[in-house]
């Protein structure tokens, strides 16, 4: 037997047996390895350990916990062999099988036969099996509501449905109300229907007002199952259903997951009390197969919460990750792959500095990718998240349960550097960080969002959204060198650039953002935010918008480039107050701008009775060294934006913007 100070690598396997001092005698799975590495800092035993993972599967049905004294450990796969650190448990045993008259797939499962099993979540071959849903396309639509009106927090336990619309489901406790609002969606099981007066009782209160034209809809329906890829589990009989799809045919080609638990790693150190855990690094694997039900049991606005709601109030915000950091510092996970996963990636929360969040891969995700919260402004430093490094991550396909979820999430958190990033193919925002209302102390602060690649979000199922959202005071924040297109929202806001309620100190700067279905640049109400040197083409509405009037400098606007094709350039809140046609410097002071509307005709300036015209603007000091001029871009209806040398840009100050460097480094 070898001694522990002789120890610097430990070996394990799914099914090891050994000691785990060499490969051909591994540990059995990752607990057994940190709980030979305490047995080594409880001994004095201080060197750096790595434990090299054989090929295959770990089967997680609880979290890996790692906590103080445990630290400076390197988590790796031993050869080329691909390691999945799984919380699913794989089904076996399918049938040929018929249910609701459609020829399907079987399993039995003893456990949710005997109740101590339940799953939401089924993965299939790679990829997530689809709840059933009804009606088939579009919603449904309610009588009435418990908290009638339009208060935003008046969420409602119950609502009157059309009795035509609710059938004799069966087991219909087990089936899910489902409707999406602003930009929230909400999820909750039926708790009970009243076939004589229509009433709906949900399980979990909405959290948003669900007043008569949002529409819903029911999943999990087992009547509704019919379609390839589809899913049923019949708790009563423990009975899985699965439709194949047309690559699936034959049974020996079904590999079907149903994740046991939400979480597969936990760092928990003790920040408190200044016993953090230290530099844990993953490297090269694979997380998978993770449970996406969520009760959101606390919310950003509402001070009585004694119940469960069906949503967050934004962004999914509480929920937890694949893997969760709390005091936590130096820890890093690197070339590492999440997919087949419930909600968040990775989430970094209170008292976590250092972490590294480098080359992963995040996809089918049922929430975002990364999320950091730390204590605000009225939590002890202790809990403070600082100094995290974000880069050179895929995020892709996320949002599949959670549809408000974002990529990247950061809230409460300062000097984090959150770039070349790629971002697409999701329902709501990209890159989130601030995360206070109004103009309310915030320790968020000199975060670098630079150099991301971020498109394809919306996809019009909910509003209100931006591909860079910012929320709060946050000086020396910079966004910067971002390439964000293709943003699509359902009723409203669908923005590339998104300043929020009280977004204060700002810099945006170099991004180039085209194809948004509102505004390229929104700004909620702010102050002393500075926009220059950015393009905006090809916006489905005004280019610049800010929504409320406040008696102080609220945007610098200066040095962009504006492409439109017919829309005006400013909308409404150019400018508020006093004075001819209701437009002052007050709100956005705008100069030294490109203007150019691609059909030649000369850009309409504002959106409402007034100025239209940049000569009449400039009558009134605004606007000054602004141009109408062709820009000169490469193909700009192939959304080429480069420059020729000779554009008129570069006489006013613009400055090239370099999209080479634009998303993740090879």
């Amino acid at each position: 037997m070898r001694r522990y100070h002789e120890i610097t690598v430990l070996y394990v396997s799914p099914d090891g047996k050994g000691d785990g001092y060499s490969q051909v005698r591994p540990l059995s799975g990752l607990n057994a390895a940190f709980r030979v590495v305490e047995e080594m800092r409880g001994g004095g035993m201080l060197q750096p350990i790595v434990i090299r993972m054989m090929g295959g599967e770990y089967l997680m049905s609880s979290p890996l916990t790692i906590s103080n004294p445990v630290y400076s450990v390197t988590v790796e796969p031993y050869d080329e062999s691909p390691v999945i650190i799984s919380g699913g448990k794989k089904i076996t045993g399918f049938e040929p099988s018929v249910f609701n008259g459609v020829p399907c797939y079987a399993a039995y499962i003893e456990e949710v036969k005997n109740g101590t099993w339940n799953f939401t979540d089924l993965y299939v071959n790679g990829l997530r099996a689809s709840l059933t849903r009804y009606p088939d396309q579009g919603y449904l639509y309610k009588l009435g509501e418990e908290v009638p009106g339009r208060e935003l927090f008046a969420g409602s336990k119950w609502f009157i449905a059309k009795k035509e619309d609710i059938k004799d489901f069966k087991n219909i406790n087990d089936c899910i109300v489902s409707f999406c609002h602003y930009w929230i969606d909400e999820h909750s099981p039926i708790e009970s229907y009243d076939k004589e007066t229509g009433r709906l009782t949900l399980k979990y209160r909405s959290r948003f007002e669900i007043h008569g034209n949002i529409g819903y809809y029911i999943e999990n329906v087992a009547e509704q199952f019919k379609n390839p890829g589809e899913w049923y589990l019949d708790r009563p009989s423990g009975m899985l259903y699965y439709i194949p799809r047309s690559d699936e045919e034959a049974l020996d080609r079904i590999e079907a997951y149903a994740p046991v638990t939400a979480t597969l790693v936990n760092i928990n150190g003790d920040h408190k009390n200044q016993r953090h855990v230290n530099n844990i690094r993953f490297r090269g694997l694979t997380f998978a197969y993770t449970r996406g039900d969520y009760i959101s049991s606390k919310g950003v606005q509402r001070e009585k919460e004694e119940e469960g709601f069906a949503s967050d109030a934004q962004a999914v915000s509480n929920a937890g990750g694949v893997v969760s950091l709390t005091g936590a510092k130096g820890c890093a996970f690197e070339n590492c792959k999440f997919r087949n996963y419930g909600l968040h990636g990775i989430a970094v929360n209170e008292g976590c500095s250092n972490i590294k969040i480098s080359g992963c891969e995040f996809y089918d995700g049922g929430a975002g990718g990364i999320k950091i919260n730390g204590g605000d402004a009225y939590a002890p430093e202790y809990t403070y998240t600082y100094g995290n490094t974000i880069t050179d991550n895929i995020i892709n396909r996320c949002g599949r349960r959670h549809f408000a979820a974002c990529g990247i999430l950061a809230m409460h958190t300062f000097g984090n550097d959150i770039s070349h990033n790629e971002i697409s193919d999701l329902y709501y925002t990209g890159i989130s960080c601030g995360w206070v209302w109004g103009y309310t102390p915030s320790v968020t602060r000199d975060n670098i969002i630079s150099y991301n690649h971020i498109y394809n979000l919306g996809q019009g199922v909910l509003s209100d959204m931006g591909g860079v959202y910012l929320l709060g005071a946050q000086p020396g924040t910079v966004v910067s060198n971002n390439l964000i297109h293709d943003i699509q929202s359902k009723e409203y806001g669908g923005w590339a650039l998104y300043t929020d309620e009280g977004s204060a100190g700002i810099l945006l700067e170099n991004n180039v953002c085209y194809n948004t279905s509102d505004n390229g640049y929104h700004q909620h109400y702010g102050t002393s935010n500075t926009v220059r040197n950015n393009i905006f083409a090809f916006a489905g509405k005004e280019m610049l918008r800010v929504s409320r009037f406040e008696c102080h400098l609220s945007i610098l606007f200066e040095n962009n480039i504006i492409y439109t094709k017919g829309c005006p350039v400013y909308g409404f809140g150019y400018g508020a107050g006093t004075g001819e046609n209701h437009v002052t410097a007050a709100t956005v002071v705008s100069a030294n701008n490109v203007l150019w509307c691609s059909d030649g005709s000369e850009p309409i300036i504002l959106n409402q009775d007034g100025f239209r015209t940049l000569s009449e603007v400039q009558k009134y000091g605004l606007e000054k060294g602004s141009i109408i001029a062709d820009p000169g871009f490469k193909d700009p209806e192939n959304f080429d934006f480069t420059l020729d040398e000779s554009s008129p840009a570069f006489k006013t100050g613009f400055k090239k913007i370099a999209l080479s460097k634009v998303g993740v480094r090879k």
